[in-house]
């Protein structure tokens, strides 16, 4: 009966996020956000990603939204006594107009934003969300997880709403503001083709001139 509630409540075994899967996907996101002092996650998987965060990276907040709410009410008891997790039961879009109105101070800062192109509702608008982060945050590092990799058919990809998630799709998007574009550099194994999610890496804004952390140098690369 323990069990039972256990898996009810969220308990127990973790679950399995885009990190586990490419664990060289995972190390740029933690030296990344070593160099932040915030991460916001939306999307499918979001909330479980979050929580893996806040457990690895206890000095940074993390903030992440989940619109599902049995969903949402999981991550949060899988997040235990994390105090530097905070979960929103709402879309995404929702979740970053709360960002900006109830958390200016993140506008201005160093911040992780990772948007997973699957997920988040029948009304989500994905490449709006993706024109919000790159006017209105200042400093953002933008991972798109479900981006399509040129001539690396290893790698899965997603659309949205009929929309291939690529560089052309993604470009007019981001054209606004000042950016650097990072495309995995990495072999992935043949047992885990198309079972890797594809992405790309933008630097935004101020950390648009910022390079690469060294330690995760080797592992992406600059596009175009």
């Amino acid at each position: 009966m323990a069990g039972f509630f256990d898996r009810l409540l969220g308990r127990g075994k973790s679950v399995r996020t885009a990190l586990d899967r490419d664990t060289s996907l995972a190390r740029i996101v933690d030296s990344v956000l070593e160099g932040c002092e915030y991460a916001l996650a939306a999307g499918d998987g979001a909330a479980d990603m979050a929580v893996q965060l806040a457990k690895r990276h206890p000095h940074r907040e993390i903030l992440a939204c989940e619109p599902k709410s049995e969903l949402c009410y999981q991550a949060r008891n899988r997040a235990g006594n994390a105090k530097n997790i905070y979960l929103h039961n709402v879309a995404p879009r929702q979740f970053l107009n709360l960002a900006e109105t109830d958390k200016p101070y993140l506008l201005d800062k160093d911040v992780l934003v990772v948007l997973t192109v699957a997920g988040g509702g029948a009304e989500r608008r994905f490449f709006d969300e993706v024109s919000f982060v790159a006017t209105t945050f200042a400093a953002p590092w933008l991972l798109v997880l479900g981006s399509r990799v040129p001539d690396r058919d290893e790698f899965s990809y997603d659309s949205h709403r009929g929309r291939e998630c690529s560089l052309k799709n993604l470009a007019p998007h981001l054209a606004k503001t000042q950016h650097t574009l990072y495309l995995p550099d990495y072999p992935v194994a043949s047992s885990k083709r198309r079972a890797v999610s594809g992405w790309c890496l933008a630097a935004l804004g101020r950390n648009a001139v910022t390079p690469l952390p060294e330690e995760i140098a080797g592992l992406a690369i600059k596009s175009g």
